[in-house]
Parts: C-alpha cells; structure tokens; sequence
C-alpha cells in the first residue's frame, strides 16, 4: 500500500520573490491581490465557532475581511510521483510533483479563486539572463575574483596596458596591439581581477570567407555545401566541420552584438524625444525539429521558438528556443545531485511544524535545481551518455573479447564507474522522484537540455518588454496556455499603469488559396459599396480609414461554438475561460492579408472598456456604441502577420528549418539533408538570418498595422511597348501608379534612420558591419578597439 507525505502549508513551501518580480500572485489585474504576495500573518480559524472568532478578529486585522494577501493551497494531481528507494525503500509514498494556489480576496459576494500553478522565480530569473545575453555569448569579460561583469559597470575597470600584436598586412600598415588589459578596480590584487581582452578571429586573413558564409546561411545552403564553397581552389581541401562551426558563433555573436547596439541608440533616441510609444508587437510560436543522429535513430527533436515581431515595421526583435546549449547533462547532475563521495544528495527539503515536529519530503519540481529543464529527458540523456560510453569501449575491444581476452583492467574499470552511475541515476530519477522514460532513454544525446516552455516564454516576453522604448505596448498573439500564466505578471506594472494590452485571434488556417481570396474579393466588394452610399450622405471629406471602422463596427458580431444541438459554447480554450478575462470574443467582418474568419479576444484592455466588457456572458452582444467602436479598432490592427511572414521566409531560405518529417504513417519520418544535428548551430543560424532579415535585405511591407508609406506614386508620363518583328515601339500611357517602397525593417522601424545628407537609403554592408567591436559599443574598450 502507498502512503501518502505529511501535511504541509503555504508557508513552508512558497518559493522566494525577487526584488522586482513575483510569478506567485493572483493574475486578475481588477483583483486586489494581483502582484499582492501571501500574506503569513492572517489567522487561520478552524474548529468549534471558527466563523464568529474570524469576525470577531476581522475589526482589528481589516485583511480577514478583504482578503488582501490571501491564500489557499491544494495539491497539484497534475504529476503523480510514487518514491520507492532511500528512506522510503519497502515503504512506498505518493505524492503530487507540484502546487497550486487559489487567490482569497473577496470581491463583492464572492471570493476571487483565480487558481494558478505555483512556479519559481529564480528559475525564471536564471532563464531570463540566458535570454538576454544569447547563453553567454553577449556577457563580455567577467572579474574572475567577484564575477563582476564589464558591460554592466565598465566605469569599474581601468585599463593596464596591451597584449600581444597584430603584424602588419592586408588592411594592416603597421602592427597594432592585438589586445588590452583590464583590471577590477574594487579587486585590484586579487587573482583574477586582470583580464586581457581581444577581438575573436581578428587574425584571419581571409575575411571575405565571413561574408561568404552569411550569404550561405540566409540563402538555404547547408553545412555541407558550405564546405564546399570554402574549399581551397587549388587542391580542394574543405575547412573543417568544428571550424565551420566556430565561425557561425561568431557571425551570431558578432551580429547580436551589432543589433543590440543599434538597438540601445533607437531606445534612447525615442525616449529622449517628445513623442509618445506605441509599440504593437506580434508574438508567436514555430516547432522546428532536429534531425536524428543517425539513420538507426529516426527520432526528431521539436523544439519550440518563440518569435515577436513589430506589426508596424515588421521588424523580428526576438526568437527564442526553449534549450539551453550550456547544459552538460552528466555535468549538472553531478553537481547538483550527487555529493563529493558521489553519493545522492539535495533530494529533499527539510519542514519544521509549529509543534516543533521536523520532516523531510522529496523537493518538489520548483524547490529543485533542476526544475526549469526538462527532467525527465535531462535524466534520461545524462544516462544515456554513461550507456554510450560503455558501448563505445566494449565496441573497441569487441575484437580482442572474442578472441577470448578479458578487457584490460583500466577498460573495466571504467565500465563498472558508469555502471555505478546509471544506477544511481535511475535511483534518483525513477525510484525517488518518479520520472517516466523518454524517447532519449535509447539514443545519445546532444549537449544541452530542453527548458519548460512556461519560463522561456516568461524570459522571453521580459527580455522584449526591456528592449523596447517606454510608453504603451500592445501584444497580439494566438491562444496558448502558458501566456494566461505569465502575461500578467511579465507586464503587471505597465497594466496597473494602463499602458499595455493584449489580444488573442483565431483564423481560418485551413483554408485553400482561391477559397481565400474568393474571401478577401466579398469584402471589399461590399466595403466599396459601402463607401459609396457613406460619401453619398456624408461627403467625401471622411478618409477610407474611418469607413472602414464603420463598416466593421456595424457588422461585428460575438463569436461562439455552437454544438450540434443548437447550445452555444464559448470559443476560448479553458485556459482563457478564467474569470480573469473579458469572456467576449468578436467575429470581425474584415477579411484581408490571407486572415480570414478572424475572431478576436481581449485578455488585457485598458480599465474603461476592460470594466464593461467583463460584466457580459460569453455569448452576448456588445450594444454600448463607444465599447464596439474600441473593439474594431483594435481588432481590424490585431494581426500576427509580421511572425508567419519571417517565419515562411525563414522555412523557404533557410535548410536547417526545413520541416523535418513526413506525414505519411507507412514511410514514417523523413531525414532533411544539410539539416544540422547540433541544437545550438540551428539557434546560431536562425539569429543570424533574423539580423540579416531585419538589416540588411530591403524588401515591401504591408499588413492591417503595417505604417503608411509601402508604396509611392508613379508620376504620370509615357512607356514604351516594342512592336514585334521590328526595332520601333509604340508609346503608350503608363499604367501603373504606384511603386513599391523597398526598405529594411530596421529603416522602417526608426533604428537605421535616414541619412541627414538625405542621399538614398541603402541596407549596411555586412564587410563594414563585421569586423567592428559592437560586443563592446559604448564602453571604453569600444574606443580602444576603433583607434588602435
């Protein structure tokens, strides 16, 4: 029979808060709790006449009756764990890997009971910072005595001189230090506090090769053609694979650096000026899976990027993947698992009641140090990596153990380490905390771990509220359940501002092509019409703009499921149907830009519509003229457009992104030739083309939020057609009026702003983007590096 643990309260299991950031409150920006923490100090009354001794209290401590700070917690049944081994060996307990927590506050007759998944912060914190600085490859030089980072404080070090030189040639007409010198001012004489900085690869001699391997990226080659691309002319010898790979982190590291750059001086040119921000942001997910290792493992990874894009100027801010490359399986469940003997250790965390009673009980998956990963899979691949080492020895003598030879010593004693090693992980991972097998249990692994996809997406949403100038942000994406669980709390201070909203929309994604447009052509049929019984009665000083919201707030409708027995349903997941959101979603009438049969809810909207639009059912009418007039503007604005274009984009010029499988059940998946294998060089290639994209490729750009401006007049005049069979032409009228504008997202956006010499825009070149110190833009050394 299987027990079950010993009780435990909020307050001994409630996860600490960061200075700024609280994943662990109520989510209702219209409840009094939301960003409130627990409060520990409200009594708890049980037993005989609990209710009168609570309002007897209530005159004294105000927050019995309002529930500010009010919690309940209830087990998460979500992850089911049974324990078997270790103290609970031959005494088997169950328990629920998690928690939940329902809010308290009372809100008018009834009490608030937003439910919500209890998450960890620092778990958040610790995947916010990977986000941010591109899993290390933007963190720049660190004290090795305190840790301190350069580009956060450079006021801190001073400098100490040069290091090394660079002989003269190529661009080079006379040899210049190679590096500097930096010292920790607060360390100066620890070990560790100097630290000699240079430019990686500034060596090479041929740098176009750099260039040559960008235009590979950005234009569908693979790893393998590339190679052949910079193979030596003259006896055809190809770069190495490890090599090639060096050189793709630096172009990523070089070009993040770059845009981080530009990035900082467009943040501050907007906020210094006087005109107010609105950024409205797309945001979406894409699964690109990896290829399997080998042809006997058909396999594939998925994993799960998070894209945002500018509605407005289409410009790709971020893309994020739920992995972490800097992971070493093997590595982090050594240090955190297992003790300096290699015995199990940080297993279970230590409860102490108010009777004085102790007990111990199995961390749960946010107390762990492991609890923003994948554990199942993490597990799983550090024990594969054991397996495949004692596979690959016992491959390489399988020779001399047939021809009746024991395996040398050292050999076997080896084995019988990693045989000790599987089996203490399988201890932990199946017989203590319960995990379930995963495909990764049969096949090597790559280095890194898959992260939960609730704190990627909670890191990424906070790393692009960072990036982008202060004023309003409005957020349009698609309906997933990990948003509910962060949005609120990632943007709660710009929501208790009312500055920030937040969309969902739904599309038709099934439609066919000619189905689409056949679509798009009724509505503008019926719009034209519209216009012109409008300017018939009202003039024709009311601009398209305006008509357009006419005709759409006219023809809105409330949008719901209804079941074949004519019952209506609400056409939100169960996710969204939280009391927390407005439970109306609207049918706009406007079809365009391949977004057809769009419904559109409204999560988040500011306080004078977000107030009245709650008090309706899922399935009533909006009638008040003002609340139905802010729906369609914002609805006829809410696209994730910019994130499926750059994502068809990415899918069609880039090999790596390719959809890896097939969906033919007999044949099963299909193998993506050039598709690289190695998780981190897949997320190199992809910032790499989404830099490019923004920067350095000018293309159109329209969209429902898209800026005036995609294209300009043609000036009246005359063309030519050649008459065939003859060399004479005939003159004819122009027939087009307009030309498309071909501009850089970045030019769009502000951040490559016009020249003030006003010649024509041109994208950078990337031979002049390259080789400059943008790691170190802004900072001393940035100086150093541009005049040596």
């Amino acid at each position: 029979m299987v027990k079950t643990l010993q009780h435990m309260n909020l307050s001994q299991v409630y996860p600490a808060v960061l200075a700024d950031f609280n994943l662990n409150t109520c989510g209702d920006p219209d409840c009094g709790n939301f960003g409130v923490a627990p409060d520990f100090t409200i009594p708890v009354f049980k037993g005989k006449n609990a209710a009168q001794r609570k309002q007897a209290a209530a005159a004294s401590i105000p927050a019995l009756t309002t529930g500010l700070g009010s919690y309940t917690m209830s087990s998460d049944d979500h992850h089911p764990r049974i324990s078997e081994v270790f103290e609970y060996a031959g005494d088997p307990v169950g328990w629920d890997d998690g928690r939940s927590m329902e809010c308290g506050h009372q809100r008018g007759n009834s009490i608030c009971n937003i439910s919500f998944a209890v998450l960890s912060n620092e778990h958040f914190l610790e995947e916010y910072y990977r986000l941010l600085l591109a899993g290390g490859c933007l963190e720049g030089p660190v004290c090795g005595a305190c840790g301190a980072r350069y580009l956060e404080n450079p006021d801190e070090f001073i400098f100490n001189g040069t290091h090394g030189k660079l002989a003269p040639g190529g661009n080079r007409r006379k040899a210049k230090p190679s590096g500097f010198r930096i010292i920790h001012r607060p360390c100066k004489g620890k070990p560790g506090a100097r630290l000699s900085v240079s430019l990686d690869h500034q060596a090479q001699k041929e740098l176009r090769d750099n260039v040559r391997i960008l235009r590979c990226i950005v234009n569908g080659d693979s790893i393998t053609t590339m190679r052949r691309v910079l193979a030596d002319p003259d006896t055809g010898k190809q770069i190495g694979v490890s090599r090639l790979y060096s050189r793709v982190f630096w172009l990523e590291k070089t070009l993040l650096a770059f845009e981080r750059a530009k990035l900082k001086e467009w943040k501050q040119r907007v906020e210094a000026s006087d005109r107010f921000s609105h950024m409205r942001i797309a945001l979406d997910d894409v699964t690109i899976s990896v290829n399997w290792e080998s042809r006997f493992d058909r396999r594939l990874t998925p994993l799960q990027f998070s894209v945002s894009a500018d509605i407005r100027s289409g410009y790709v801010f971020r893309i994020d993947a739920n992995f972490d490359p800097n992971v070493d399986p093997v590595e982090f469940i050594q240090e955190h698992y297992l003790d300096d003997t290699g015995q199990p250790t940080n297993l279970r965390q230590h409860y102490s009641q108010k009777s004085g009673v102790t007990f111990t009980a199995p961390k749960m998956q946010f107390q762990r140090p492991s609890g923003r990963l994948d554990e199942a899979m993490l597990f799983a691949s550090a024990e594969g990596r054991w397996r495949v080492f004692s596979e690959r020895v016992q491959n390489a003598y399988e020779k001399t153990v047939n021809a009746g030879f024991a395996l040398p010593p050292e050999a076997q004693e080896k084995i019988a380490e990693a045989d000790d090693k599987r089996y203490q992980l399988d201890q932990i991972r199946q017989g203590y905390f319960g995990f379930h097998d995963t495909d990764r249990d049969f096949r090597g692994s790559f280095n890194g771990s898959v992260v939960k996809p609730t704190y990627t997406k909670a890191a990424h949403l906070a790393c692009l509220r960072d990036m982008l100038p202060k004023g309003k942000i409005t957020l349009v994406g698609e309906q997933e359940a990990t948003m509910v669980r962060v949005v609120p709390h990632v943007f709660r201070d710009m929501i208790n501002e009312d500055m920030f909203e937040w969309f969902v929309i739904s599309f038709d994604k099934e439609v066919s092509a000619p189905k689409s447009k056949e679509r798009m052509a009724r509505f503008t049929e019926g719009l034209e019409a519209f216009k012109e019984r409008a300017r018939a009665k009202l003039g024709d000083d009311i601009s398209d703009r305006e008509l357009l919201e006419h005709y759409c707030t006219k023809r809105m409708s409330t949008a719901c499921i209804e079941g074949r027995n004519g019952t209506k349903y609400s056409h939100a997941i169960p996710n969204f149907q939280s009391r927390q959101f407005p439970q109306v979603w609207i049918k706009t009438p406007a079809q365009y830009f391949g977004e057809t049969q769009k419904v559109v809810g409204f999560p988040v909207l500011r306080k004078k519509y977000r107030d009245p639009l709650k008090k309706l059912a899922f399935d009533q009418k909006v009638h008040d003229p003002e609340l139905r007039a802010a729906l369609t503007r914002r609805a006829l604005k809410a696209t994730i457009q910019p994130v499926s274009t750059f994502m068809s984009s990415l899918r069609h010029r880039t090999s790596p992104s390719k959809r890896a499988g097939g969906k033919g059940a007999r044949t099963g998946p299909a193998y993506i030739n050039g598709a690289v294998f190695n998780p981190a060089v897949l997320m190199a290639f992809l910032n790499i083309f989404r830099v490019y994209y923004n920067w350095f490729e000018a293309r159109q750009y329209k969209g429902p939020g898209a800026a005036a401006g995609s294209e300009s007049p043609v000036p009246a005049g005359m063309s030519s057609i050649r008459i065939p069979g003859t060399k004479e032409s005939l003159e004819v009228p122009k027939m087009a009026t307009t030309a498309p504008v071909m501009l850089t997202p970045a030019m769009r956006l502000g951040a490559d702003p016009e020249k003030p010499n006003g010649r024509p825009r041109k994208a950078p070149d990337p031979r002049r983007v390259l080789y400059r110190p943008w790691l170190y833009h802004g900072t001393p050394l940035w100086r150093k590096f541009e005049n040596r």
